[in-house]
């Protein structure tokens, strides 16, 4: 495994998924979280500092992405294909179960989780595609 491509990939990664997932919650989601603030179902202020966090936990998820394409590359054969297998894979794992959970059960409607589905797919295989164009061997 070339490390260095991994963590230049992942970082590049987790750039592109933080860019997908700002226009997300800016020009889709950002209106509802207002409202959903003013009726008391969201916090108008993070229990805790949300933004660095959340910016820092999507760069941990790129630079995962970069790390398992580059450890499926060997089996699966270089290239986007196997990027976006990849991504879409870590997609569903991150951005399924949680969203019918909270359409099911939360106090939001089920607009907001299908956002977070879709975008989160969205992010992955994106995320993941840049990863694999990066990545290259020793």
């Amino acid at each position: 495994m070339n490390w260095k491509r991994i963590i230049l990939g992942g970082l590049a990664a987790g750039l592109v998924m933080n860019v997908i997932d700002f226009l997300e919650e800016l020009l889709v989601l950002g209106d509802r979280y207002k409202a959903l603030q003013q009726q008391n179902i969201f916090l108008s202020q993070p229990r805790l500092p949300f933004v660095p966090l959340w910016i820092l936990g999507i760069f941990a998820m790129g630079l995962i992405l970069a790390w398992l394409y580059a450890a499926v590359r060997p089996r699966l054969g270089p290239g986007p294909k196997t990027a976006f297998m990849v991504g879409l894979a870590c997609g569903l794992l991150a951005h399924v179960a949680y969203p019918f959970c909270v359409a099911s059960w939360g106090q939001e409607g089920r607009f907001l989780p299908m956002v977070w589905m879709v975008g989160g797919l969205v992010q992955y295989i994106f995320g993941a595609l840049v990863a694999g164009l990066l990545y290259r061997e020793p």
